[in-house]
Protein backbone atom coordinates (compact mmCIF):
# COMPACT_ATOMS: atom_id res chain seq x y z
CA UNK A 1 0.00 0.00 0.00
CA UNK A 2 1.22 3.50 -0.82
CA UNK A 3 1.92 5.99 1.93
CA UNK A 4 -0.70 8.77 1.92
CA UNK A 5 0.21 11.46 -0.61
CA UNK A 6 0.41 15.11 0.44
CA UNK A 7 -2.44 16.51 -1.65
CA UNK A 8 -4.79 15.88 -4.56
CA UNK A 9 -2.40 17.15 -7.27
CA UNK A 10 0.50 14.98 -6.10
CA UNK A 11 -1.79 11.96 -5.72
CA UNK A 12 -3.26 12.43 -9.20
CA UNK A 13 0.25 12.68 -10.67
CA UNK A 14 1.09 9.43 -8.90
CA UNK A 15 -2.09 7.78 -10.24
CA UNK A 16 -1.06 8.72 -13.79
CA UNK A 17 2.46 7.41 -13.22
CA UNK A 18 1.06 4.14 -11.88
CA UNK A 19 -1.20 3.72 -14.92
CA UNK A 20 1.61 4.63 -17.31
CA UNK A 21 4.08 2.18 -15.77
CA UNK A 22 1.51 -0.61 -15.73
CA UNK A 23 -1.10 -1.80 -18.18
CA UNK A 24 -2.84 1.56 -18.49
CA UNK A 25 -5.97 0.33 -16.69
CA UNK A 26 -6.94 -0.09 -13.04
CA UNK A 27 -9.96 -0.76 -10.86
CA UNK A 28 -11.14 2.12 -8.68
CA UNK A 29 -11.14 -0.01 -5.51
CA UNK A 30 -7.56 -1.13 -6.15
CA UNK A 31 -6.41 2.47 -6.61
CA UNK A 32 -8.20 3.59 -3.45
CA UNK A 33 -6.46 0.87 -1.42
CA UNK A 34 -3.09 1.58 -3.02
CA UNK A 35 -3.22 5.31 -2.24
CA UNK A 36 -4.89 4.92 1.18
CA UNK A 37 -7.95 7.04 0.36
CA UNK A 38 -11.68 6.43 0.34
CA UNK A 39 -13.54 5.29 -2.77
CA UNK A 40 -15.27 8.70 -2.86
CA UNK A 41 -11.91 10.53 -2.86
CA UNK A 42 -10.66 8.28 -5.65
CA UNK A 43 -13.88 8.95 -7.59
CA UNK A 44 -13.11 12.68 -7.37
CA UNK A 45 -9.49 12.13 -8.44
CA UNK A 46 -10.49 10.07 -11.46
CA UNK A 47 -13.26 12.50 -12.40
CA UNK A 48 -10.72 15.35 -12.29
CA UNK A 49 -8.26 13.42 -14.48
CA UNK A 50 -11.07 12.49 -16.86
CA UNK A 51 -12.06 16.16 -17.07
CA UNK A 52 -8.49 16.95 -18.15
CA UNK A 53 -8.67 14.27 -20.85
CA UNK A 54 -5.93 12.23 -19.15
CA UNK A 55 -8.03 9.13 -18.41
CA UNK A 56 -11.30 7.58 -19.47
CA UNK A 57 -13.77 6.29 -16.89
CA UNK A 58 -14.88 2.71 -17.53
CA UNK A 59 -17.16 0.43 -15.53
CA UNK A 60 -15.57 -0.10 -12.13
CA UNK A 61 -12.35 1.70 -12.96
CA UNK A 62 -10.32 3.79 -15.36
CA UNK A 63 -8.00 3.54 -18.35
CA UNK A 64 -5.30 5.83 -19.65
CA UNK A 65 -6.25 7.79 -22.76
CA UNK A 66 -2.81 9.31 -23.46
CA UNK A 67 -0.77 6.12 -23.54
CA UNK A 68 0.41 6.38 -27.19
CA UNK A 69 1.60 9.94 -26.57
CA UNK A 70 3.21 9.15 -23.23
CA UNK A 71 5.19 6.27 -24.69
CA UNK A 72 6.79 8.73 -27.10
CA UNK A 73 7.50 11.14 -24.27
CA UNK A 74 11.00 9.89 -23.53
CA UNK A 75 12.08 11.02 -27.01
CA UNK A 76 10.59 14.45 -26.33
CA UNK A 77 12.33 14.63 -22.95
CA UNK A 78 15.70 13.80 -24.49
CA UNK A 79 15.40 16.99 -26.54
CA UNK A 80 14.00 19.18 -23.76
CA UNK A 81 16.48 21.65 -22.24
CA UNK A 82 19.28 20.02 -24.23
CA UNK A 83 21.67 22.96 -23.73
CA UNK A 84 21.21 22.85 -19.96
CA UNK A 85 21.76 19.09 -19.82
CA UNK A 86 24.85 19.41 -22.04
CA UNK A 87 26.32 22.04 -19.71
CA UNK A 88 25.70 19.82 -16.70
CA UNK A 89 27.23 16.84 -18.53
CA UNK A 90 30.42 18.78 -19.30
CA UNK A 91 30.86 19.57 -15.60
CA UNK A 92 30.15 15.97 -14.62
CA UNK A 93 32.78 14.78 -17.10
CA UNK A 94 35.38 16.85 -15.25
CA UNK A 95 34.62 14.85 -12.09
CA UNK A 96 35.26 11.46 -13.68
CA UNK A 97 38.60 9.69 -13.96
CA UNK A 98 39.92 7.38 -16.65
CA UNK A 99 39.32 3.71 -15.97
CA UNK A 100 36.49 4.22 -13.49
CA UNK A 101 33.47 1.90 -13.57
CA UNK A 102 30.35 4.02 -14.03
CA UNK A 103 26.73 3.24 -13.16
CA UNK A 104 24.25 5.47 -15.01
CA UNK A 105 20.53 5.68 -14.36
CA UNK A 106 17.89 6.02 -17.10
CA UNK A 107 17.30 9.77 -16.79
CA UNK A 108 17.67 11.97 -19.86
CA UNK A 109 19.75 14.36 -17.71
CA UNK A 110 22.38 11.70 -17.03
CA UNK A 111 21.97 10.42 -20.59
CA UNK A 112 23.35 13.73 -21.88
CA UNK A 113 26.76 12.45 -20.75
CA UNK A 114 26.75 9.75 -23.46
CA UNK A 115 28.57 11.75 -26.19
CA UNK A 116 31.38 12.55 -23.76
CA UNK A 117 31.97 9.04 -22.42
CA UNK A 118 34.18 7.73 -25.28
CA UNK A 119 36.71 10.49 -24.55
CA UNK A 120 36.76 9.73 -20.82
CA UNK A 121 37.90 6.12 -21.15
CA UNK A 122 35.77 4.49 -18.43
CA UNK A 123 36.73 0.99 -17.34
CA UNK A 124 33.14 -0.17 -17.79
CA UNK A 125 29.64 1.28 -17.96
CA UNK A 126 26.52 -0.25 -16.45
CA UNK A 127 23.00 1.09 -16.98
CA UNK A 128 19.35 0.08 -17.05
CA UNK A 129 18.66 2.54 -19.89
CA UNK A 130 18.13 0.76 -23.20
CA UNK A 131 18.68 4.02 -25.08
CA UNK A 132 22.09 4.49 -23.46
CA UNK A 133 23.07 0.91 -24.20
CA UNK A 134 22.21 1.43 -27.88
CA UNK A 135 24.19 4.66 -28.06
CA UNK A 136 27.26 3.39 -26.24
CA UNK A 137 27.46 0.01 -27.96
CA UNK A 138 28.28 1.77 -31.21
CA UNK A 139 30.43 4.57 -29.80
CA UNK A 140 32.50 2.48 -27.34
CA UNK A 141 32.98 -0.98 -28.87
CA UNK A 142 36.02 -1.75 -26.71
CA UNK A 143 34.45 -0.78 -23.38
CA UNK A 144 32.59 -3.40 -21.32
CA UNK A 145 28.88 -2.54 -21.16
CA UNK A 146 26.68 -4.13 -18.52
CA UNK A 147 22.97 -4.01 -19.30
CA UNK A 148 20.78 -4.17 -16.21
CA UNK A 149 17.66 -5.89 -17.50
CA UNK A 150 14.24 -6.61 -16.12
CA UNK A 151 10.78 -5.42 -17.09
CA UNK A 152 11.04 -3.06 -20.06
CA UNK A 153 9.03 0.17 -19.66
CA UNK A 154 8.49 2.11 -22.92
CA UNK A 155 7.76 5.41 -21.14
CA UNK A 156 11.35 5.53 -19.87
CA UNK A 157 12.98 3.31 -22.54
CA UNK A 158 14.56 1.41 -19.67
CA UNK A 159 14.29 -1.61 -17.39
CA UNK A 160 12.67 -1.16 -13.99
CA UNK A 161 11.58 -3.23 -11.05
CA UNK A 162 12.63 -6.07 -8.78
CA UNK A 163 14.66 -8.04 -11.34
CA UNK A 164 16.70 -4.96 -12.25
CA UNK A 165 17.31 -4.15 -8.60
CA UNK A 166 18.43 -7.72 -7.89
CA UNK A 167 21.07 -7.45 -10.62
CA UNK A 168 22.31 -4.17 -9.18
CA UNK A 169 22.59 -5.69 -5.69
CA UNK A 170 25.31 -8.04 -6.94
CA UNK A 171 27.40 -5.33 -8.61
CA UNK A 172 29.61 -2.41 -7.63
CA UNK A 173 30.76 0.75 -9.43
CA UNK A 174 33.29 3.45 -8.73
CA UNK A 175 30.77 6.20 -9.50
CA UNK A 176 26.98 6.22 -9.74
CA UNK A 177 25.24 9.05 -11.60
CA UNK A 178 21.56 9.69 -10.98
CA UNK A 179 18.88 12.31 -11.59
CA UNK A 180 15.24 12.47 -10.54
CA UNK A 181 12.16 14.64 -10.70
CA UNK A 182 11.85 16.16 -7.25
CA UNK A 183 14.01 17.43 -4.39
CA UNK A 184 12.43 18.45 -1.11
CA UNK A 185 12.94 18.09 2.62
CA UNK A 186 16.53 17.00 2.09
CA UNK A 187 15.75 14.05 -0.17
CA UNK A 188 15.07 12.98 -3.76
CA UNK A 189 11.63 11.74 -4.80
CA UNK A 190 10.02 10.25 -7.90
CA UNK A 191 6.30 9.88 -8.75
CA UNK A 192 6.62 6.21 -9.78
CA UNK A 193 7.31 3.51 -7.17
CA UNK A 194 9.24 1.09 -9.41
CA UNK A 195 11.32 3.88 -10.93
CA UNK A 196 12.14 5.20 -7.45
CA UNK A 197 13.25 1.77 -6.20
CA UNK A 198 15.40 1.21 -9.28
CA UNK A 199 17.03 4.62 -8.90
CA UNK A 200 17.71 3.89 -5.22
CA UNK A 201 19.51 0.70 -6.22
CA UNK A 202 21.49 2.62 -8.84
CA UNK A 203 22.57 5.23 -6.29
CA UNK A 204 23.88 2.49 -3.99
CA UNK A 205 26.04 0.95 -6.73
CA UNK A 206 28.56 3.77 -6.52
CA UNK A 207 31.44 4.15 -4.10
CA UNK A 208 31.16 7.81 -5.10
CA UNK A 209 27.69 9.14 -5.84
CA UNK A 210 26.84 12.06 -8.11
CA UNK A 211 23.44 13.75 -8.41
CA UNK A 212 22.84 15.64 -11.67
CA UNK A 213 19.84 17.95 -11.47
CA UNK A 214 18.38 20.75 -13.56
CA UNK A 215 16.25 23.47 -12.05
CA UNK A 216 13.24 22.91 -14.34
CA UNK A 217 12.27 20.28 -11.74
CA UNK A 218 12.05 22.79 -8.87
CA UNK A 219 8.62 22.30 -7.33
CA UNK A 220 7.89 19.11 -9.30
CA UNK A 221 5.78 16.47 -7.50
CA UNK A 222 7.35 13.35 -6.09
CA UNK A 223 5.86 10.64 -3.95
CA UNK A 224 8.43 7.86 -3.50
CA UNK A 225 11.75 8.48 -1.80
CA UNK A 226 14.87 7.70 -3.83
CA UNK A 227 17.71 8.81 -1.54
CA UNK A 228 18.72 11.50 0.90
CA UNK A 229 20.80 14.38 -0.40
CA UNK A 230 23.36 13.42 2.25
CA UNK A 231 23.99 10.12 0.42
CA UNK A 232 25.68 12.01 -2.45
CA UNK A 233 29.29 13.11 -2.58
CA UNK A 234 28.82 15.54 -5.50
CA UNK A 235 25.79 17.48 -6.73
CA UNK A 236 25.86 19.18 -10.14
CA UNK A 237 23.08 21.71 -10.72
CA UNK A 238 22.47 24.69 -13.02
CA UNK A 239 22.72 28.28 -11.83
CA UNK A 240 18.95 28.87 -11.97
CA UNK A 241 18.19 26.56 -9.06
CA UNK A 242 16.06 28.20 -6.37
CA UNK A 243 17.73 29.50 -3.24
CA UNK A 244 15.76 27.11 -1.04
CA UNK A 245 16.73 24.03 -3.06
CA UNK A 246 20.38 25.12 -3.22
CA UNK A 247 20.38 25.61 0.55
CA UNK A 248 19.07 22.04 1.00
CA UNK A 249 21.84 20.71 -1.22
CA UNK A 250 24.57 22.64 0.55
CA UNK A 251 23.26 21.62 3.98
CA UNK A 252 23.50 17.95 3.00
CA UNK A 253 27.30 18.07 3.07
CA UNK A 254 27.90 17.20 -0.60
CA UNK A 255 30.22 19.22 -2.79
CA UNK A 256 27.83 21.34 -4.88
CA UNK A 257 28.86 22.42 -8.38
CA UNK A 258 26.73 25.28 -9.75
CA UNK A 259 26.99 25.40 -13.54
CA UNK A 260 26.40 28.39 -15.80
CA UNK A 261 23.68 27.40 -18.25
CA UNK A 262 20.66 28.84 -20.05
CA UNK A 263 17.49 29.03 -18.00
CA UNK A 264 15.66 25.72 -18.50
CA UNK A 265 12.12 25.68 -19.82
CA UNK A 266 9.62 24.37 -17.28
CA UNK A 267 7.87 21.12 -18.23
CA UNK A 268 4.54 21.31 -19.99
CA UNK A 269 1.55 20.49 -17.79
CA UNK A 270 1.25 16.93 -19.11
CA UNK A 271 4.96 16.28 -18.47
CA UNK A 272 5.05 17.29 -14.81
CA UNK A 273 6.41 14.47 -12.71
CA UNK A 274 7.84 12.62 -15.74
CA UNK A 275 11.09 14.44 -16.45
CA UNK A 276 14.43 13.29 -15.14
Amino acid sequence: MEQPVGGPEARRAAILSSLTAGTGTARLDDLARRFSVSAMTMHRDLDALAGQGRVERVRGGVRLTERPFVERDVAVRRCANAEVKAALARRVAELLGEGEVLALDDSTTVGALAPLLPGLGPGAVMTHSLGLLRALSGAMPGTPLIGLGGRYVPTTDSFLGAATCRQMSGLSADVSLVSTTSVRSGALYHPDEEAARTKTACVRLGQRRVLVWDSSKDGAPGVHRVAGLGEFHEIVVDCHVSGDTLALMEAAGARVHVVDAPAPEPPAEHEKGQRA
